[in-house]
């Protein structure tokens, strides 16, 4: 695929809320065609917050996150053109998909897969924060075997602002990761009884930690 870069804008404006005509702030590659729809994470386009890396936000455009390329892709509404956003200059992205659908909220974190040899910046979209922390990277994979796309979502957990580590849905894990809580965490689960097989029992889990085990000791 074929790309062509797009530039910045400057602006002067002490707004914290960037207006429409400064939209041009947002910058990446306009797409000579187009991406499968399976690489992405929502069907449809969703009205989106962007908040870049200096603290101002764009608001009211049209935006689906491409968990393939974990790349945000923008649909301009003025030319009809689909733009690989530079996520260089993103900090975080609220996405709402409408159709009584809730939001997803995703910010851009350093991580540390198995398969890295560094940390590197990635998109997460936020499952609960608090003491206890849950994050997903909605990866989406090209499976060689049956030559389409698959999911392969990564969760990622952080206990008391610990550096964030991945984590299977798995009650196990959840303790492994619990640190000097492991008791508290131990103790918790077992009275409410929580099993934990997926991501869904996973941010139960992580929600009951939050509200009933003390972090103050």
């Amino acid at each position: 695929m074929s790309a062509r870069s797009i530039g910045q804008q400057s602006y002067d404006c002490e707004n914290k809320v960037l207006t429409k005509s400064l939209e041009e702030k947002l910058s990446g590659y306009v797409l000579d065609q187009l991406l499968d729809k399976k690489q992405f994470y929502t069907n449809d386009w969703c009205d989106a917050i962007v908040t870049l890396t200096d603290g101002r936000t764009i608001t009211g455009e049209l935006l689906r996150y491409n968990g393939f390329l974990d790349k945000f892709i923008w649909l301009k509404k003025i030319t009809n053109q689909q733009m690989i956003l530079n996520d260089e200059i993103i900090d975080k992205v609220d996405l709402n998909p409408g159709k009584f659908i809730g939001n997803s909220y995703f910010e851009r974190k350093k991580v540390k897969r198995w398969f890295d040899t560094d940390t590197v910046s990635v998109f997460l979209e936020v499952l609960t924060e608090g003491p206890v922390s849950l994050y997903a990277q909605r990866k989406i994979a090209d499976n060689q075997s049956t030559n389409d796309y698959t999911s392969d979502y990564l969760f990622f957990i952080s206990i008391k602002d610990s550096p964030l580590s991945v984590i299977k849905p798995r009650k196990k894990n959840v303790l492994a990761a619990s640190g000097k809580y492991e008791d508290k965490f131990k103790q918790a689960i077992k009275k409410a009884g929580l099993s934990v097989h997926n991501e869904y029992d996973l941010v139960r889990a992580a929600e009951f930690l939050n509200s009933t085990v003390d972090f103050s000791k």
